[in-house]
């Protein structure tokens, strides 16, 4: 079995605002007792993270949900949604994406070609080798699924556009191990900053 990699939180608890109140004589603030009782905080790091994996807890149903609108099964609700409608892959690479054994994949695949949804063709480049084919109406279904799942939580929706490029900036740095842009984590400065430490100090200043 394969397991469904949540791209984003559904329930949204990252942005409670208990970072500032919850922390008293430099200890951090527990989890919300409905996550892990008693579970506390070792650093911001852990703090993030928690909340991140706290957060994960409606994509279970938004999968289910979204793969019972369209008649499928989760497994294979998400097995459609990894198939490149312009890239046609082969059962062992789409196992290689969904992180699982090839054998595990013939059942979904299966069924998505039972339901019209996907066809198995030759690849003409070795023609030994069959890869997957999103029909049209596959590709309309994956499409619905696509949109169901990623629809942005209303959480998300709320915040204002500045404060989803820091979090998405700040995110992707993670995801990707590079560098957060020198932008994010900084307030710009006020106008009488800016003009302060422009100002020529006294020291500079060079007399006739």
């Amino acid at each position: 079995m394969f397991t469904l990699h949540p791209p984003t939180g559904c329930t949204l608890h990252l942005f409670r605002h208990q970072s500032v109140s919850g922390r008293v004589k430099g200890k951090l603030p527990s989890v919300s007792e409905t996550f892990v009782p008693g579970l506390r905080y070792q650093s911001q790091a852990h703090e993030l993270w928690a909340l991140i994996v706290e957060s994960f807890r409606g994509w279970e149903e938004r999968v289910n949900e979204a793969a019972a609108a369209v008649g499928l099964s989760p497994v294979s609700a998400w097995a459609l949604v990894q198939l490149d409608p312009d890239h046609p892959i082969s059962q062992k690479e789409l196992a290689a994406r969904l992180h699982c054994n090839p054998s595990t994949v013939v059942d979904p695949t299966d069924r998505l070609e039972d339901a019209g949804l996907v066809i198995r063709r030759a690849n003409p480049a070795d023609r030994r080798i069959n890869v997957l084919i999103a029909t049209p109406r596959g590709k309309q279904v994956r499409a619905e699924l696509i949109d169901r799942l990623f629809e942005p939580p209303e959480a998300f929706r709320r915040l204002p556009a500045k404060e989803q490029t820091r979090f998405r900036d700040v995110m992707l740095a993670a995801v990707t191990g590079t560098g957060i842009p020198p932008s994010v984590g900084s307030r710009p400065q006020s106008r009488r900053s800016r003009a302060k430490s422009e100002a020529p100090t006294g020291s500079s200043l060079v007399m006739p």
